[in-house]
């Protein structure tokens, strides 16, 4: 995860040096939270596998003044096309939660003002405002023009030569819960585009709502479910939409639409681009529910012919994409022992760094957030604010899993906690801000350090803390993974010279540790691996109890975690 502040609080001031900065196409979404402010700056989103989230909508708002009388240094004009404020030509980008506006002013003076250039593939779009004037949303191909304007950030999105009759296009859009504002044709585009429960707001211009421009052999384009048709135009001033190419397919199911909608609905462009029956409507309501002045041309669409207009229908694709359905995040919070490792640290690594790839080797669709942080304790992760930048990216399903103890057992009074007083008041709030985002919180007990006796027995080292977080699970409800039994069992059958092999012990000589390294707290990957698929055992075992891991040679875990009790109890003593 990467912070966005304008005040400098965060890794980047400018949305554009973190898209930058990010590699991109990761197994899982890289997050970069913004947080509130006006950014002025025109964003091209060129890297697939981003999730941009918005602290708070409203007071998070990206802006640009782009406008298609821009001149080029010729004194031509630039166009539609390249005056977007925010182009995502990315694929698998998700944007949640904030504002983008272009403030160029009103289309009869500045021409067309994009606000949302939405490019790539598989987008997904939650909560956004887009607000402008003409031509507010585009959704479609990247023209030549804009290739060439953003040629230092190359993509992979569609191309278009032009935008008239495009042959069939890959593109599709999500947008859930989204407030759209504009005049003319303020959404518009060739590709296969589902709207849930999304405002559209017409401007006192007033004008088209739609302007699609669909492919002739693609059987949809925009879709409208359970939206809400509203603005401040003058009665009867704000049409459905208008085909801007001949074979325009838009529908609308199940829409309320109040009095500044026009009674015939949709309307001819011209002679050549009129409507047809590709473009309809049904189940509306509100002031316009009176279907009896449409256009004679628009589809009346009947119940069973709604019933097929399905979500899977129409974004489906080959890869059967659901957008709809949120795939879980794992948000980790923890120390050293959990945090990712760059590579020139190898061979140390986090156990958090391997939990995603037992996710995939399960085939568990989910992805993991590490968001652990060497030398922080329980209480220092929250005053640092850490918690509070994992919170507006929270959402049900999600789980966040809290494994701390070696840090706050130190007696530094910025980290230092008590085990049965402050320590369990800072690991409360974890499980308070994930339920109440609808998370799932999970509470592990620390790893076991490698701390041998003489005689070879593995010696307990994290005092009451790890009682301290068996305590508040069982009073708070919630579930306890114990790696501290697991690992020490781990430990114990490994020996004092086996277990080198677990923690992150390197010869002299070594690439990255030309003097070596004796480290008996933190990993090597070949230990972290080990550990992240003990924890995945035991979490899919107390979830499901139908798990087939088998972390340590055995199908029978409620057998395993009796022998590590005992182990646990045997060090103890």
């Amino acid at each position: 995860m990467y912070i966005i502040a304008k005040d400098g609080t965060g890794d980047f001031t400018s949305l554009q040096q973190a898209v930058d900065f990010v590699p991109g196409g990761g197994q899982a979404p890289t997050i970069l939270l913004v947080r509130p402010g006006v950014y002025e700056e025109r964003v091209v989103v060129n890297k697939d596998n981003l999730r941009i989230i918005g602290e708070d909508r409203d007071r998070t708002v990206i802006t640009a003044r782009g406008c298609a009388k821009d001149l080029y240094p010729d004194g031509t004009e630039k166009g539609t096309f390249l005056s977007a404020t925010f182009l995502v030509a990315g694929d698998n980008v998700e944007v949640e939660n904030l504002t983008i506006r272009n403030d160029a002013g009103d289309g009869r003076q500045v021409g067309q003002a994009v606000a949302v250039y939405a490019a790539g593939d598989r987008g997904v779009w939650r909560n956004v405002r887009m607000i402008a004037h003409q031509d507010t949303l585009f959704c479609g191909p990247v023209q030549q023009t804009v290739l060439d304007e953003i040629a230092p950030r190359r993509c992979r999105a569609e191309f278009a030569e032009a935008v008239n009759e495009p042959a069939h296009t890959q593109g599709r859009q999500y947008f859930e819960d989204c407030f759209i504002q504009g005049d003319v044709d303020f959404i518009f585009g060739s590709y296969r585009c589902w709207f849930e429960r999304c405002t559209l707001f017409m401007n006192a211009r007033g004008g088209y709502y739609t302007a699609a421009n669909t492919p002739e052999d693609q059987p949809h384009g925009f879709v409208f479910r359970n939206c809400k048709l509203t603005g401040e135009c003058e009665a009867g001033k704000a049409l459905l939409g208008r085909p801007w190419r001949r074979f325009a397919r838009t529908v609308f199911l199940d829409c309320e639409m109040d009095e500044c909608v026009a009674p015939q609905g949709f309307c001819d462009w011209d002679d050549i681009r009129v409507v047809t029956g590709r473009m309809g409507e049904y189940g509306t309501t509100g002031a316009r529910a009176d279907q009896s002045a449409r256009h004679p041309a628009q589809k009346r669409i009947t119940a069973e012919e709604a019933e097929g207009i399905t979500l899977q229908e129409v974004l489906g694709g080959w890869d059967q994409w659901q957008p709809d359905r949120r795939v879980p995040t794992w948000f980790l919070c923890g120390d050293s022992t959990m945090a990712y490792y760059a590579p020139d640290r190898a061979p140390m690594m986090g156990w958090g760094q391997k939990l995603q790839t037992w996710l995939n080797m399960k085939g568990i669709h989910e992805y993991v957030e590490d968001c652990a942080v060497n030398g922080r304790s329980s209480k220092s992760f929250i005053d640092e604010q850490r918690l509070a930048h994992i919170i507006p990216c929270l959402r049900p399903g999600d789980r966040m899993v809290v494994c701390f103890s070696h840090n706050d057992e130190k007696p530094d009074p910025a980290r230092g906690t008590t085990p049965h007083g402050t320590f369990p008041e800072y690991m409360s709030m974890f499980i308070d801000a994930a339920l109440k985002h609808g998370a799932e919180p999970i509470l592990s007990t620390p790893i076991a350090r490698r701390h041998f006796s003489d005689e070879g027995r593995l010696i307990p080292t994290h005092g009451e803390f790890p009682d301290a977080i068996r305590d508040l699970a069982a009073r708070r409800g919630v579930r306890l993974i114990d790696l501290e039994k697991a690992t020490m069992r781990l430990v114990q059958e490994a020996g004092p010279e086996g277990s080198r092999q677990i923690y992150c012990h390197v010869p002299a000589g070594s690439e990255h540790y030309p003097d070596g390294l004796q480290d008996n707290s933190h990993l090597r990957e070949e230990g972290a691996s080990r550990i992240a698929r003990l924890f995945l055992d035991r979490y899919l075992d107390s979830a499901f109890r139908d798990a087939d891991f088998d972390a340590a040679g055995t199908d029978d875990c409620d057998d395993l975690i009796a022998r590590e009790d005992s182990v646990y109890d045997k060090a103890q003593h």
